[in-house]
């Protein structure tokens, strides 16, 4: 504990004196009600009201921020407030700072209404941590209202003229009267396990007396208590009540909060609109893109059918053909040739020697040797490769009783039972044409 001001060698200041009251004074007496008369009334150029308040015996100071003040003060009034002692350290006067003031001519209601509020707001019941979000489409709704009331008329009304596609459900019980809250009660756990988007507790404006079931202790503590959003109407925009205080949120009237409830319909019409043809937009593209893949698959099949292997074969063939022929020209030209230019030299030789004659005879059949061994290669060469070609086609193994099976999906020839498997479609070329299957059991050998 500090020893200031406990030795002559270590004072208090008036300053430090004041602060250590100042605190002590908030520490003990914390917050009260208090009532009395109003006298020596001063209002500052700021709006914050000092007076006096007095009874037959005392009197004691009183400041009344520009923030709390709710009533218009005036000398002679009878007051009741809520307040906490402090000290104004400048003067060292206590006084009593207002944190609540009303007229004690309003009535024991509005007495009891501040106490209620001052004691639920101690307890956290109207702080904005403890509040629930409310969704930014409500589809599904609860009221709890009375049936007959005028409210809920107006609701309806405002609801099936902005948004009909809210879907309402009413929670009818009394709004008024002693039996009232506990059945508005009743009423809010039922809705609540309604598994609506919000709730709507609302009544039409009345006086403080006809509103006074909605300032109800328990009746708040059961709105604190509620899994569903909560909206509260109660009244007119003058009136306050502790539910509004508790809801999750508050509207003036019981129309203001319809009008919350249904929305920017159009707006979200519009909007719905555009994703919709953003939507088809984007599934349409999605669709070119798998028709240009099917496309693909389908060229890729095409180019490994059978049909198309045999017709690349027979072209190879008729190259090779047409090679042995250019070659054949081209040896019986350059023996035509030879032939030529031996007979013009023949003849360029002394005539009738039978020499001669005997050589030009055994070169001719030399050179139709030559041609006949040419001719012969070209034919057994002609021979082979179209015996090739009927050993590679597959249509003549097909002619034979033979088929060709392949996977539809891929074209993969197949060659094993392993290949395939219970619920595969396979494609089958037979002599005649092609048929598709399906694998319905498998048997391995």
């Amino acid at each position: 504990m500090s020893k200031v001001g406990k030795t002559a060698q270590n004072p208090l200041t008036p300053s430090a004196l004041n602060q250590m009251l100042k605190k002590h004074l908030a520490d003990e007496f914390g917050s009260f009600w208090l009532t009395g008369e109003i006298f020596e009334l001063y209002q500052s150029p700021a709006g914050h009201s000092y007076f006096t308040l007095k009874d037959q015996k005392s009197s004691i100071k009183c400041v009344l921020f520009k923030q709390k003040q709710a009533t218009v003060l005036r000398k002679d009034m009878q007051v009741t407030l809520l307040g906490q002692m402090t000290l104004y350290t400048v003067k060292g006067d206590i006084q009593v700072n207002v944190l609540r003031l009303i007229e004690s001519g309003q009535g024991n209601l509005a007495q009891q209404f501040e106490i209620l509020k001052h004691k639920l707001q101690q307890a956290g019941l109207f702080a904005s941590s403890r509040k629930k979000q409310l969704p930014k489409l409500i589809n599904s709704l609860g009221i709890i209202t009375s049936a007959n009331g005028a409210a809920l008329q107006d609701i309806l009304n405002v609801l099936l003229r902005n948004n009909p596609l809210v879907r309402v459900q009413v929670y009818p019980t009394p709004v008024q009267g002693n039996e009232a809250a506990p059945q508005i009660n009743h009423a809010l756990r039922t809705a609540d396990e309604g598994r609506h988007d919000v709730l709507l507790l609302t009544r039409g404006g009345g006086s403080k007396e006809d509103l006074w079931a909605f300032n109800d202790e328990f009746l708040a503590h059961q709105l604190a208590q509620l899994n569903t959003p909560l909206i509260s109407a109660v009244g007119h925009e003058t009136d306050e009540s502790i539910s509004d205080l508790v809801a999750d949120m508050s509207c003036i009237t019981p129309t203001a909060a319809a009008h919350f409830i249904s929305g920017d319909f159009d707006q979200l019409k519009q909007k719905l609109t555009h994703n919709s043809r953003l939507l088809s937009l984007m599934m349409q593209d999605k669709f070119r893109i798998y028709q240009q893949n099917i496309d693909s698959q389908i060229h890729q099949l095409e180019l490994k059918h059978p049909a198309n292997k045999l017709n690349q074969q027979k072209q190879t063939l008729n190259n090779q053909v047409q090679s042995l022929y250019q070659e054949f020209k081209n040896n019986w030209h350059n023996v035509t040739s030879n032939y030529q230019r031996l007979e013009q030299a023949f003849n360029n030789q002394l005539p009738n020697t039978k020499d001669q004659q005997q050589q030009l005879k055994e070169l001719l059949q030399q050179i139709t040797w030559q041609i006949q061994q040419t001719v012969g290669k070209t034919r057994q060469e002609l021979s082979l490769a179209a015996n090739n070609l009927n050993h590679q086609n597959p249509l003549a193994v097909l002619s034979r009783g033979f088929s060709l099976t392949t996977k539809l999906d891929n074209g993969s020839v197949i060659s094993d039972v392993s290949q395939v498997k219970s619920g595969d479609i396979v494609a089958t070329q037979l002599k005649s044409g092609r048929i598709h299957a399906k694998i319905f059991e498998r048997f391995d050998d």
